[in-house]
Formats: structure tokens, sequence, C-alpha cells
């Protein structure tokens, strides 16, 4: 893997190019790998794996694509902070506070409640590790007043809102459609038939389907939906897709009177439970088959759950021939933080959080 000097989408339509701005964050292409670790637990030893735990040593996931555009927008319109709002374990505070720091970012973190586990405990620590303002919203409601807040505090704040799921990040796994494609013309394996992701903004869901789309593919996206269904749903899965298509079509010559079918997807609702973050037993027990797949701890909002989500889809007779790719959106590359002392570095509303030892 390397880091790339452009984008695959702005090789295919040049004129992005002239609209858009990037900076290399990605070491690309990422692998793709059969799920051999986990083939006992799946019942298959055919499913495949394309690691974007691995894209970068600072921190991996399924922001970093996304954030090669974001940030670099950031800065062609000169701003200085950027402000975003997640749960306390947001996986994308998580990016957005070290990659903000990395490239000259003040960042201001607004976080929503949600079930205390150790996942959380460690993503707090980073967030404040890395610098971030770190603003405790508890509520829905509470959170949204308490992210306008920060974001008129100051002039020249940047906003991601959560997940980081707008059209411009999501060009990230657009053009990383482009990537797989080179990998199956390698034979470094087949087309897959599906590929299975967790999803809730479901900005990388709506991108791979609008890649697969444009690559003439007839694979089927399967998001595993881990939030609740008036958030993630036909209708917002729909409106996320058109919306980044409209983007793109205005921002390219090439793309501009090209017609695209509806992006091919599913959402699998059996894996949620409760409700976002919320463990159910299958979550749990499939944390440590993250441990043998990545080589570093599960959490439960998304990475169990997707897991939970692929083994059904695995063992279902409807998918027996079928190439399944699983497409990993957790990093496995994380600070330490184990030895951080958290009354001592995060603000007195957080340190509830650190109070008695959580269930998972």
């Amino acid at each position: 893997m390397q880091i790339a000097t452009q984008p695959r989408l702005f090789a295919r339509y040049p004129s992005l190019s002239e609209q858009l701005a990037w900076m290399p964050l990605a070491s690309v292409p990422t692998p793709v790998e059969k799920m051999t670790a986990i083939a006992d637990w799946l019942s298959r030893d055919d499913v495949w794996m394309k690691r974007d735990d691995l894209i970068s040593p600072l921190y991996g996931g399924n922001k970093v694509r996304r954030y090669e555009y974001v940030l670099a927008e950031a800065k062609r319109l000169g701003r200085t902070r950027i402000v975003t709002v997640g749960g306390l374990a947001s996986t994308q505070v998580m990016a957005t506070a070290l990659f903000g720091k990395a490239h000259g970012f003040k960042v201001s973190a607004v976080y929503f409640d949600q079930p205390a586990t150790r996942f959380m405990q460690e993503a707090l620590l980073v967030d404040a590790t890395a610098g971030a303002e770190m603003i405790y919203g508890g509520g829905y409601l509470r959170t949204i007043w308490k992210t306008i807040g920060a974001y008129r505090r100051e002039p020249g704040a940047y906003f991601i809102p959560p997940g980081a799921a707008n059209p411009i990040a999501n060009l990230g796994y657009v053009d990383a459609m482009f990537e797989l494609a080179e990998q199956v013309e390698r034979g470094e394996m087949p087309r897959p038939d599906l590929i299975v992701l967790p999803t809730g903004s479901s900005g990388t869901l709506a991108a791979l389907g609008i890649g697969a789309r444009l690559l003439g593919w007839n694979t089927e996206i399967v998001g595993v939906r881990i939030t609740l269904k008036i958030a993630t749903n036909a209708l917002t899965v729909g409106a996320v897709a058109r919306g980044t298509w409209k983007f793109m079509r205005a921002k390219s010559k090439e793309l501009s009177a090209q017609a695209i079918d509806p992006i091919r997807y599913r959402l699998l609702h059996s894996a949620l439970g409760r409700g976002y973050g919320y463990p159910t037993d299958a979550a749990v027990a499939a944390m440590p088959m993250v441990q043998r797949l990545l080589g570093c701890s599960g959490e439960v909002t998304y990475s169990a759950k997707a897991l939970v989500g692929l083994r059904e889809l695995a063992q279902s007779e409807a998918t027996r021939g079928k190439t399944i790719l699983f497409w990993n959106t957790l990093s496995s590359q994380r600070p330490d933080v184990s030895g951080v002392d958290p009354f001592t570095v995060l603000p007195p509303d957080f340190h509830r959080f650190f109070r008695g030892e959580p269930q998972v």
C-alpha cells in the first residue's frame, strides 16, 4: 500500500479535479483477503473482507477516504476550526480529532448519549488526548442546540455532520469501488455479488452503490442497520444516494448528461436490538470474532453487529454460491490510551462515564 497521488475519480472524470479539493491521507489499495480467521464461526471459508482498518497508521476505518475530500475542502475555504457531532463512542469524532489535529485544525466535538462501553471510554480518551474541545450534549435536542452554539461561537468553523455523511465526503467511497474493481481485474478476488457493511447515516452504503452502478456491476450493497429505522430507511438512503449523484453530476462535465439507475441495495434490520449503541447478546458474542479477525477489540455499535448480520447472510441458503465481501469500517490502528487518567484529561461532564465498570 502507498499514499495515492490522486483519486481514481479524478483520473476517470478529469473535470472533477477542477472543481474539488483533495488531500492524500489513505494508504491504498487496502487488502482484500478471505476471512479464514472466523471461517468456523461463519460456517463458510469463502467470505472475503476489504481491510479499510489498515488504511492509515494514524487511524483507520471508513472516515479516512472521506476526509481526503472533506478536510481538503475545509482548507480550500480557509477554515481553521472543525465542529462535529456524534455519539460518545463515535469513530467519526475520533477520526476528526486525530486528522484535524494532524492537519492544523482546532476541533470542537459535541456528544450525544449512548450506552457506556469500554470502547466508548477509549474513544473519549483518544479525543481528549488529541486536543479536541469536548462538549457534552446528552439528549438529541440539547445536542443540536449545543452544536449550533459551538459553530456560531467564533468565525472560521467548518461543520462535519454525524457520520460525515454528505455528498463531498461520500466521493471517497465511490472512488473506493474503482479501487476494488482494479483488485478484481488483477485477480485478487472474484467480483462480489454482495458487499456487506454496517450502516447508520448511510453515506458509505450509498457511495458504494453509486460506484457499482458506474462500473456496470450488479453487486448488491447490504447495509446492516445499526440505528433506529426512522434514521435509516429507504427514504433516507435514497435521499443520500440522490444527493451524492446530483453533486457528482453538477461537478463533472463527463457525468453531467449521464443518467444512473437507483442503487442496488437492501437493509438488514435483524442485528440492531434495542437501538443505537445498545448491546445485544449476539453482538457481545461476536466481539471475540473481531479480535480474531483484526487483532483489536471490537465494539457493539458497528463492528460486532455488522458481523452478526454478515453471519446471518453467509449462512442463508439464498447466498450459497455467491461471493460475499465484508467491507470492514472499524479501525484496527488506534492510539494507545491505556495509561491515561480520565479525570485529568476529560472535562467534568464526562467523568461520570468512568465511574464504575461498563458491562461490555
